[in-house]
């Protein structure tokens, strides 16, 4: 679906009149491009005079990059619900998705048939929906036990993560590439060498038109 902060503004209204007993005060909606979350509850966190913090300047932040359904839309907002009615009263849980998070959120899957859960995971559907060409560079690992591993490398980054991956104790090998597939969107940018786990066939299928990059000192070439 089109996500528009109208859209996530009536969802808001509607959610906080049903499940939150109009509490939650109003608070800036924002449009996200982010692909590696959902939505997010944004806030400033001051140190009280007497010790302790207050959580303030609250604002909602949903992505809408990645065309998912009307309901996972909902959930998100409900998700980022609990968390505002969570700081917004200045309670403490016991982490970010703690005791306090999970018995709000168990409770409204249950009385108001929800799916709201600690984390999305993209279903393959959804990533295949990302189709914009975007410029990634892109380390191939290779393990010791063989298994293939792949780090989408941020550009500022990309010198010494060349360095830090190569010098993970488990890996064997690396290959480095550069590519406009859409296919390596559904990856994070690293800025720490974060290895994540990829088929032989996928990479095979997709790096079918990437370039090989290669390092002399501190420039890198694009071998062609």
């Amino acid at each position: 679906m089109i996500i528009s902060v109208d859209f996530v503004k009536s969802k808001f209204d509607e959610f906080n009149q049903q499940m939150f007993d109009g509490k939650l005060s109003s608070l800036p909606i924002k449009l996200s491009s982010a692909r590696t979350y959902l939505g997010q509850l944004r806030f400033r966190r001051k140190r009280k005079l007497f010790g302790g913090w207050k959580y303030c300047d609250f604002q909602l932040i949903i992505s809408n990059k990645i065309q998912i359904e009307k309901q996972v839309v909902e959930d998100t907002i409900l998700h980022e619900m609990i968390h505002y009615s969570i700081l917004s009263n200045q309670l403490m849980d016991s982490s970010s998705h703690g005791k306090l998070f999970r018995s709000k959120m168990l409770d409204l899957n249950q009385r108001f048939n929800r799916n709201i859960s600690i984390r999305h995971r993209f279903t393959k559907e959804e990533q295949d929906r990302d189709v914009e060409h975007r410029l990634h560079y892109i380390c191939v690992s290779k393990f010791i036990d063989g298994k293939l591993g792949i780090t989408i490398a941020a550009h500022a980054r990309l010198l010494y993560l060349w360095d830090a991956l190569f010098a993970i104790p488990k890996i064997s090998e690396t290959d480095w590439f550069v590519s406009h597939n859409p296919f390596f969107n559904r990856f994070p940018r690293s800025l720490k060498p974060k290895v994540y786990k990829i088929t032989e066939k996928d990479l095979r299928d997709n790096l079918a038109d990437a370039y090989r990059l290669r390092r002399v000192g501190d420039k890198i070439y694009i071998i062609k």
